[in-house]
Formats: structure tokens, C-alpha cells, sequence
């Protein structure tokens, strides 16, 4: 008899633990961790948690319940910069898979990657069950990524940089800026032409001649009866130009039929493009001492005496005056009617190249310098021009490396500009002027 009670027992406990032993709750996500990439704007972001439950009646699964926590020691981002939507369940209301929403709120700085963990939390009766659920994946970790803020297209861009000047030194100097505006025209059948509008300030390359030289007589002293040391100093003087340029440039677009890309992606295109230019120069003339000097001594056969004498009365002094040192601004006008003329654009996702090149008419209005002298009136000179451009623009960063070469065929007056700048798109320009509208 004991025995058989025995073996009854050993049978009941068998039975009531494998049957425990195969109950079990599985409430997790499909995976441990997501990347997300953040946006200007608020971005919605479904998720999933997959149920799997084994052996418990519905019964005995509303007294568990299941919520979405946020492990805070974990997630590095703001509370502000996140909504979930997730409401606390019963167990036994749930089916399969609950499907529930995280709102990320947009993103005002671009340069930066956050994290954020949530976690499954199982309760019974208000105590928290942390080894119930078997569930693989019990958090989940959402990786937010850094938005590329890049241009909206290259139709309407401003840029606002310094310009180079190589002849002083490679530095950057001086304030730029410019306007494009880049209309292409229309595929089909009713073809319109395209503009190409541009307003610019910029300064040109220091032009410079030190080839200038002073020489003067010093010191005259006696050597003899009669022999005389006259001592002489040369002194290097240089000229220099500085031009700043505003100017207002406008060319039409005509499509050069015969000129196509085998590759659709590269997106380039050529252009018969005559143009209109109206230039305003304002340039600063100076003569500077380069503090270079040289000094040598002659011995003359003459009397001390007969030297000074002789200079009196020529009514000359033995000490010659230096030139003047003088800085002198002026104003000139360039009207360039551009008459041959091409422009070349390659524009993609990833870069923006444009370059143009033009011959023609041109009207100048210029002071004439000769031997450092600048004179007091303004003359006209018709000319003809040639001129090339070239702009380079990075789409991710905006940032524009710009050359521009300009001349004339008879009277030279080269010209010539290498500017560093960041492109934004025209619409952002009230952004970047708020501070001074607000004053």
C-alpha cells in the first residue's frame, strides 16, 4: 500500500511539473537593434512586438499585464525628442503581434547621432515579473542617425565665402558674394530657352609692378684738393592695383541639339549662351617703398668747393627729394556684350560643375596709368573681351571653389578671381539676414 501511494505521488509530481515546465510567456521584438536616419520634419516609425504564449488560459492572463518602458540610463536623447504611442494591456487582450507607433520629432541639428531603449515589462498584479518572459529580444535599441543636410537642387543659390589672392600669399581675404539663378530649358516638343542670371561682388588678384626705381644723391663729401666721394642711394618702389568688382550678369540658354550623354545620371548639358554683362569696378592705385635699398660711392676729379658751387647755381640741392608716397581710389564701368558664347553644366545628387565661356563687344570706361600716374580723366575704349568662369559646388557641404579669368585684346586688363564660398539655397537667405532684420 505505501508503495503504490508512493508511485501515485511520484506520477502527480511528474505530471504537475512538466506541465509547469510548458507553460511559458513570449513577448518580444523581432530584433535587438534599428537604425533610423532622422529628417527635417517628424518621422513616424511603426514597430512590432511578436507574442507567443504556451499552455495558459485566458483566465490566468488577465492578471498579467504588459507595458513599454524607456531605459533612461541607456537613451541619450531628450524626452521632448520623442513621442510613444503605447497604451498599458492585459496579457489576455493581445493576439500574435501588437503593432504600436514612436513619432521622432524632426531634428534642427543636423550633425549628430542619438540612441534610444525601450523595454518590454511584464507585471502581475503590480509586481513586475522580470524572469517570466523568455522572449530573445526583451529591448530594442533604435539608433538615430544624423540627417545629411543637403542643397534642395542647384536652381536658385547664394553663396557667401572670401576670395583668394595668390599674388600676396595664399589667405583668404576679403568678403564674397554672389546670386545665381539657373533656369534650364524645358524637354518636349514646345522647347523654350533657359536663362542664366548671376549678381556678384568680388576682389580680383593684386596687380603689381615693382620694377620702379628711385635714385638719389645722398652725400657729397671731399677727398682730396681735388677729388670729391659722391655717395648715391637706388630705391625699390612698387605700384599696386587693388580691384573690388559688383557686377550683373545674365546670359540665355539655347539647347545645342547635337551634344547628348550616353548616361542619363550624369545630367550634362550644353548651351549656345550669349550673354549681357555690366560691371562696376572700384580699384585703389598706390605707391608704396618696399624698404629696399642699395648704396654705392663714386670718386669724382673735382673740387668739394667747384661741385657745390656749380649745383647753386643750377639752383639744385645735393640731396634729392623722394618721391611721394600716395594711395588713390577710383571708379570704372565695363559694359561686356558677350557674342560668342558657351556654357556647360554637370549636375547630380553629389556635385553641381558649371562653366562658361564667352567673346565679344566690350565698352570700357577706365582711368589710363602710365609710369605709376593716374590721370584725372575718364575715357571710353570699346574692346573686345574674352572671359571664363568656373563653378564647383559640393551638394552635401555647399561648399563652391569659383575661378574667373577676364581681359581685353588690345588694351590688357586682366582680370583675374579665385573665391572659396558655402552655397545655400535662395529660400534660406531671409535665415541668414533674421539677426539684422530683427534689429
Amino acid at each position: 500500500m505505501k508503495t503504490n501511494c508512493l508511485f501515485f505521488s511520484i506520477v502527480t509530481c511528474l505530471f504537475i511539473s512538466s506541465y509547469t515546465f510548458s507553460q511559458s510567456i513570449k513577448v518580444g521584438f523581432n530584433e535587438a537593434s534599428i537604425e533610423v536616419k532622422r529628417a527635417k520634419k517628424d518621422l513616424i516609425l511603426p514597430l512590432k512586438l511578436f507574442i507567443e504564449i504556451k499552455d495558459l488560459k485566458k483566465d490566468s492572463l488577465d492578471s498579467y499585464k504588459l507595458d513599454i518602458k524607456v531605459n533612461s540610463q541607456e537613451t541619450n536623447i531628450i524626452s521632448s525628442g520623442y513621442q510613444l504611442y503605447f497604451e498599458k494591456s492585459k496579457l489576455s487582450s493581445l493576439e500574435n503581434e501588437k503593432e504600436f507607433f514612436l513619432k521622432i520629432i524632426k531634428d534642427t541639428i543636423p550633425d549628430r547621432q542619438r540612441k534610444l531603449v525601450f523595454e518590454i515589462e511584464l507585471s502581475k498584479k503590480d509586481s513586475i515579473l522580470k524572469k517570466t518572459n523568455e522572449a530573445k529580444h526583451k529591448k530594442i535599441e533604435i539608433i538615430l542617425n544624423s540627417y545629411e543636410e543637403t542643397l534642395d537642387g542647384y536652381k536658385y543659390l547664394a553663396y557667401v565665402g572670401t576670395n583668394f589672392d595668390l599674388v600676396e600669399g595664399i589667405r583668404a581675404k576679403d568678403l564674397f558674394f554672389a546670386t545665381n539663378v539657373y533656369s534650364q530649358p524645358k524637354a518636349g516638343k514646345n522647347k523654350n530657352v533657359g536663362f542664366y542670371l548671376s549678381i556678384y561682388g568680388n576682389r580680383a588678384f593684386t596687380q603689381t609692378d615693382s620694377a620702379g626705381t628711385v635714385r638719389r644723391e645722398i652725400k657729397f663729401e671731399s677727398l682730396t684738393d681735388t677729388t670729391s666721394l659722391r655717395t648715391s642711394k637706388t630705391d625699390f618702389y612698387t605700384n599696386k592695383r587693388v580691384t573690388d568688382n559688383i557686377g550683373v550678369y545674365i546670359s540665355p540658354l539655347i539647347k545645342l541639339k547635337w551634344f547628348k550623354s550616353n548616361n542619363p545620371e550624369r545630367n550634362i548639358n550644353l548651351y549656345y549662351s550669349p550673354s549681357l554683362e555690366f560691371v562696376y569696378r572700384r580699384s585703389t592705385l598706390s605707391f608704396e617703398n618696399l624698404n629696399i635699398g642699395t648704396t654705392d660711392s663714386l670718386t669724382i676729379n673735382r673740387n668739394f668747393q667747384e661741385i657745390v658751387d656749380e649745383r647753386l647755381q643750377n639752383g639744385e640741392n645735393t640731396n634729392n627729394p623722394v618721391r611721394p608716397l600716395f594711395t588713390k581710389t577710383f571708379n570704372e564701368y565695363s559694359f561686356n556684350l558677350g557674342i560668342i558664347g558657351v556654357f556647360l553644366s554637370l549636375e547630380n545628387e553629389k556635385i553641381s560643375v558649371r562653366a562658361h565661356g564667352s567673346i565679344g563687344y566690350a565698352s570700357n570706361y577706365n582711368r589710363d596709368i602710365q609710369s605709376g600716374l593716374l590721370s584725372s580723366t575718364i575715357r571710353q575704349q570699346s574692346d573686345i573681351f574674352f572671359s571664363g568662369r568656373a563653378w564647383v559646388t559640393d551638394s552635401k557641404t555647399g561648399i563652391t571653389l569659383q575661378a574667373e579669368v577676364t581681359n581685353t585684346a588690345f588694351n590688357h586688363r586682366p582680370f583675374f578671381v579665385a573665391t572659396l564660398s558655402k552655397a545655400f539655397n535662395f529660400k534660406k537667405i531671409g535665415d541668414f539676414f533674421q539677426p539684422i532684420v530683427k534689429q
